[in-house]
Protein backbone atom coordinates (compact mmCIF):
# COMPACT_ATOMS: atom_id res chain seq x y z
CA UNK A 1 0.00 0.00 0.00
CA UNK A 2 0.79 3.73 0.01
CA UNK A 3 2.03 3.86 3.50
CA UNK A 4 4.75 0.93 3.38
CA UNK A 5 6.10 3.09 0.11
CA UNK A 6 5.55 6.15 1.74
CA UNK A 7 7.71 5.02 4.86
CA UNK A 8 11.07 3.23 3.60
CA UNK A 9 11.34 6.76 1.18
CA UNK A 10 11.36 9.03 4.41
CA UNK A 11 14.34 7.09 5.36
CA UNK A 12 16.19 6.70 2.10
CA UNK A 13 15.91 10.08 1.29
CA UNK A 14 17.76 11.49 4.01
CA UNK A 15 19.84 8.51 4.22
CA UNK A 16 21.34 9.01 0.51
CA UNK A 17 21.73 12.79 0.89
CA UNK A 18 23.29 12.19 4.02
CA UNK A 19 25.58 10.01 3.55
CA UNK A 20 26.67 11.55 0.00
CA UNK A 21 27.27 14.89 1.75
CA UNK A 22 29.45 13.32 4.36
CA UNK A 23 31.89 11.20 2.26
CA UNK A 24 31.95 14.25 -0.23
CA UNK A 25 32.01 17.56 1.90
CA UNK A 26 36.06 16.75 3.49
CA UNK A 27 37.50 16.76 0.30
CA UNK A 28 36.64 20.32 0.04
CA UNK A 29 39.47 21.09 2.17
CA UNK A 30 41.62 20.32 -0.89
CA UNK A 31 40.56 24.15 -1.90
CA UNK A 32 42.93 25.49 0.25
CA UNK A 33 45.75 22.67 0.05
CA UNK A 34 48.43 25.47 -0.75
CA UNK A 35 47.58 28.06 1.66
CA UNK A 36 45.52 26.16 4.55
CA UNK A 37 43.51 27.87 6.40
CA UNK A 38 44.59 27.33 10.56
CA UNK A 39 42.22 28.94 13.72
CA UNK A 40 41.24 24.93 13.65
CA UNK A 41 39.68 26.00 10.41
CA UNK A 42 39.79 21.72 9.66
CA UNK A 43 38.37 20.71 13.13
CA UNK A 44 34.36 21.79 11.76
CA UNK A 45 35.05 20.69 8.20
CA UNK A 46 36.01 16.97 9.41
CA UNK A 47 33.40 16.74 12.29
CA UNK A 48 30.46 18.27 10.77
CA UNK A 49 30.36 15.57 7.84
CA UNK A 50 31.28 12.80 10.51
CA UNK A 51 27.97 13.25 12.38
CA UNK A 52 25.73 13.67 9.10
CA UNK A 53 26.94 10.35 7.73
CA UNK A 54 26.89 8.89 11.18
CA UNK A 55 22.74 9.48 11.06
CA UNK A 56 22.91 7.68 7.43
CA UNK A 57 24.79 4.89 9.38
CA UNK A 58 21.79 4.57 11.94
CA UNK A 59 19.56 4.94 9.81
CA UNK A 60 20.74 1.95 8.14
CA UNK A 61 19.95 -0.60 10.92
CA UNK A 62 16.60 0.89 10.63
CA UNK A 63 16.04 -0.71 7.37
CA UNK A 64 15.77 -4.62 6.31
CA UNK A 65 19.44 -4.75 4.73
CA UNK A 66 21.74 -6.96 5.43
CA UNK A 67 23.97 -7.72 8.39
CA UNK A 68 27.36 -7.46 6.28
CA UNK A 69 26.23 -3.94 4.66
CA UNK A 70 25.72 -2.71 8.19
CA UNK A 71 29.16 -4.15 9.69
CA UNK A 72 30.50 -2.09 6.34
CA UNK A 73 29.12 1.39 7.35
CA UNK A 74 29.75 0.84 11.01
CA UNK A 75 33.32 0.09 10.42
CA UNK A 76 34.02 3.39 7.50
CA UNK A 77 32.30 5.26 10.12
CA UNK A 78 34.77 3.99 12.90
CA UNK A 79 37.41 4.87 10.41
CA UNK A 80 36.19 8.29 9.89
CA UNK A 81 35.94 8.90 13.66
CA UNK A 82 39.34 7.66 14.15
CA UNK A 83 40.65 10.11 11.31
CA UNK A 84 39.03 12.91 13.04
CA UNK A 85 40.67 12.39 16.52
CA UNK A 86 43.93 11.39 14.76
CA UNK A 87 43.81 15.39 12.95
CA UNK A 88 41.81 16.76 15.47
CA UNK A 89 44.83 18.68 18.08
CA UNK A 90 46.87 19.32 14.34
CA UNK A 91 47.27 22.34 12.80
CA UNK A 92 45.84 20.86 9.92
CA UNK A 93 44.65 17.71 8.17
CA UNK A 94 46.35 15.19 6.10
CA UNK A 95 44.57 15.46 2.88
CA UNK A 96 45.65 12.18 1.49
CA UNK A 97 44.28 10.46 4.46
CA UNK A 98 41.02 12.35 4.07
CA UNK A 99 40.76 11.76 0.39
CA UNK A 100 40.89 7.82 0.85
CA UNK A 101 38.89 8.07 3.32
CA UNK A 102 36.01 9.70 1.09
CA UNK A 103 36.93 6.97 -1.33
CA UNK A 104 36.45 4.25 1.14
CA UNK A 105 33.19 6.22 1.58
CA UNK A 106 32.32 6.43 -2.21
CA UNK A 107 32.71 2.55 -2.30
CA UNK A 108 30.05 2.30 0.52
CA UNK A 109 27.80 4.74 -1.04
CA UNK A 110 27.53 2.41 -4.05
CA UNK A 111 26.71 -0.98 -1.98
CA UNK A 112 24.15 1.26 -0.28
CA UNK A 113 22.91 2.51 -3.43
CA UNK A 114 22.88 -1.00 -5.19
CA UNK A 115 21.02 -2.12 -1.79
CA UNK A 116 18.39 0.82 -1.80
CA UNK A 117 17.45 1.32 -5.19
CA UNK A 118 19.39 -0.80 -7.42
CA UNK A 119 22.88 -1.69 -9.01
CA UNK A 120 23.59 1.26 -11.30
CA UNK A 121 26.81 2.70 -11.85
CA UNK A 122 25.74 5.82 -13.51
CA UNK A 123 22.79 6.13 -11.03
CA UNK A 124 25.03 5.90 -8.35
CA UNK A 125 27.75 8.43 -9.37
CA UNK A 126 25.15 11.04 -10.19
CA UNK A 127 24.02 10.27 -6.56
CA UNK A 128 28.03 11.16 -4.98
CA UNK A 129 27.69 13.95 -7.62
CA UNK A 130 24.30 15.16 -5.75
CA UNK A 131 25.98 15.13 -2.14
CA UNK A 132 29.08 16.90 -3.60
CA UNK A 133 26.57 19.90 -4.64
CA UNK A 134 25.07 20.03 -1.43
CA UNK A 135 28.37 19.49 0.17
CA UNK A 136 30.22 22.47 -2.17
CA UNK A 137 27.25 24.64 -1.13
CA UNK A 138 27.52 24.42 2.66
CA UNK A 139 31.40 24.14 2.38
CA UNK A 140 31.11 27.95 0.89
CA UNK A 141 28.82 28.85 3.29
CA UNK A 142 30.50 28.09 6.46
CA UNK A 143 33.30 29.27 4.59
CA UNK A 144 31.93 32.39 4.49
CA UNK A 145 30.48 32.24 7.89
CA UNK A 146 34.70 31.67 8.86
CA UNK A 147 35.06 35.26 6.97
CA UNK A 148 32.85 36.79 9.87
CA UNK A 149 34.76 35.48 12.66
CA UNK A 150 38.73 35.00 11.38
CA UNK A 151 39.80 38.71 9.94
CA UNK A 152 42.87 39.27 7.19
CA UNK A 153 42.30 35.79 5.22
CA UNK A 154 42.66 36.08 1.59
CA UNK A 155 39.76 36.45 -0.60
CA UNK A 156 41.21 33.63 -2.74
CA UNK A 157 39.81 30.58 -0.47
CA UNK A 158 36.30 32.31 -0.65
CA UNK A 159 36.15 32.61 -4.06
CA UNK A 160 37.88 29.09 -5.15
CA UNK A 161 34.47 27.42 -2.91
CA UNK A 162 32.02 29.39 -5.12
CA UNK A 163 33.49 28.62 -8.06
CA UNK A 164 33.72 25.44 -7.56
CA UNK A 165 30.17 25.26 -6.48
CA UNK A 166 29.36 27.06 -9.71
CA UNK A 167 30.65 25.41 -12.03
CA UNK A 168 29.12 21.67 -10.34
CA UNK A 169 26.22 23.57 -10.89
CA UNK A 170 26.92 24.35 -14.31
CA UNK A 171 27.57 20.49 -15.57
CA UNK A 172 24.58 19.28 -13.23
CA UNK A 173 22.44 22.06 -15.53
CA UNK A 174 23.88 20.65 -18.46
CA UNK A 175 23.60 16.85 -17.27
CA UNK A 176 19.47 17.69 -16.93
CA UNK A 177 19.25 19.68 -20.28
CA UNK A 178 20.64 16.43 -21.84
CA UNK A 179 18.35 13.84 -19.88
CA UNK A 180 15.44 16.06 -20.67
CA UNK A 181 15.90 15.80 -24.09
CA UNK A 182 17.21 12.25 -24.85
CA UNK A 183 16.29 9.90 -21.91
CA UNK A 184 12.74 8.24 -21.20
CA UNK A 185 10.97 7.03 -18.36
CA UNK A 186 8.52 4.23 -17.62
CA UNK A 187 4.88 6.21 -16.44
CA UNK A 188 1.75 4.98 -16.96
CA UNK A 189 2.42 1.36 -17.81
CA UNK A 190 4.64 3.03 -21.00
CA UNK A 191 7.75 4.05 -21.73
CA UNK A 192 7.80 8.19 -22.32
CA UNK A 193 10.45 10.52 -23.23
CA UNK A 194 11.42 12.54 -19.86
CA UNK A 195 10.52 15.71 -21.05
CA UNK A 196 6.63 14.78 -21.49
CA UNK A 197 6.93 13.43 -17.84
CA UNK A 198 8.54 16.77 -16.51
CA UNK A 199 5.05 18.19 -18.15
CA UNK A 200 2.87 16.16 -16.67
CA UNK A 201 1.08 15.86 -13.18
CA UNK A 202 3.06 13.73 -11.84
CA UNK A 203 6.34 15.06 -12.98
CA UNK A 204 5.45 18.79 -12.62
CA UNK A 205 7.28 18.88 -9.26
CA UNK A 206 10.64 17.96 -11.04
CA UNK A 207 10.32 21.20 -12.51
CA UNK A 208 11.04 22.65 -8.49
CA UNK A 209 14.07 20.00 -8.77
CA UNK A 210 15.69 21.53 -11.37
CA UNK A 211 14.46 25.05 -10.75
CA UNK A 212 16.24 25.24 -6.94
CA UNK A 213 18.51 22.69 -6.94
CA UNK A 214 20.48 23.71 -10.04
CA UNK A 215 19.02 26.94 -12.30
CA UNK A 216 17.99 29.56 -8.94
CA UNK A 217 21.88 28.45 -7.33
CA UNK A 218 23.47 28.50 -10.67
CA UNK A 219 22.11 32.35 -11.06
CA UNK A 220 22.63 32.98 -7.15
CA UNK A 221 26.39 32.29 -7.58
CA UNK A 222 27.02 35.07 -10.21
CA UNK A 223 25.35 37.93 -7.39
CA UNK A 224 27.82 35.86 -4.81
CA UNK A 225 30.49 36.71 -6.96
CA UNK A 226 29.62 40.24 -7.37
CA UNK A 227 29.72 40.90 -3.53
CA UNK A 228 33.39 39.52 -3.33
CA UNK A 229 34.33 41.80 -5.57
CA UNK A 230 33.16 44.66 -3.38
CA UNK A 231 34.69 42.25 -0.84
CA UNK A 232 31.44 42.29 0.77
CA UNK A 233 31.82 38.85 2.85
CA UNK A 234 29.16 39.14 4.75
CA UNK A 235 26.62 40.05 1.68
CA UNK A 236 28.35 36.97 -0.24
CA UNK A 237 27.63 34.52 3.37
CA UNK A 238 23.79 35.74 3.17
CA UNK A 239 23.44 34.32 -0.54
CA UNK A 240 25.26 31.27 0.11
CA UNK A 241 22.61 30.66 3.08
CA UNK A 242 19.56 31.21 0.14
CA UNK A 243 21.68 29.10 -2.03
CA UNK A 244 22.10 26.33 0.62
CA UNK A 245 18.34 26.37 1.20
CA UNK A 246 17.19 25.97 -2.38
CA UNK A 247 19.78 23.20 -3.17
CA UNK A 248 18.70 21.70 -0.05
CA UNK A 249 15.50 21.43 -1.48
CA UNK A 250 15.93 20.76 -5.22
CA UNK A 251 18.05 17.96 -3.37
CA UNK A 252 14.62 16.02 -1.93
CA UNK A 253 13.10 17.08 -4.68
CA UNK A 254 15.24 14.83 -6.89
CA UNK A 255 15.67 12.30 -4.46
CA UNK A 256 12.24 11.51 -4.53
CA UNK A 257 12.14 11.50 -8.40
CA UNK A 258 14.69 8.60 -8.22
CA UNK A 259 13.04 6.72 -5.66
CA UNK A 260 9.40 7.42 -6.87
CA UNK A 261 9.79 7.20 -11.01
CA UNK A 262 13.45 6.22 -11.45
CA UNK A 263 14.69 9.82 -12.45
CA UNK A 264 18.37 10.15 -11.57
CA UNK A 265 18.88 13.68 -12.42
Amino acid sequence: NSRGIIRPMLIQIPLLSFLAFGITYPLFLWLNVQDPIKNNFHRFHLGCPTVIAGFAVIWLFVLPVEQGLKNMALLWLAAALAVNALFWNKEKAHLLTVTLLSLWGMKLFAVVYATLVRPDAMQTAIGIFAGSIVAGAFYAMNLGHFYLNVHGLRMDHLKKAVAVLAVLLALRLAGNAYYLAVEKVMHAGEMKPVWTFINSLDGFLLWVAVFFGTVFPLGGSYFAFGTLKLKNTQATTGILYALLSAILLGDLAYKYYLLKFNVPM
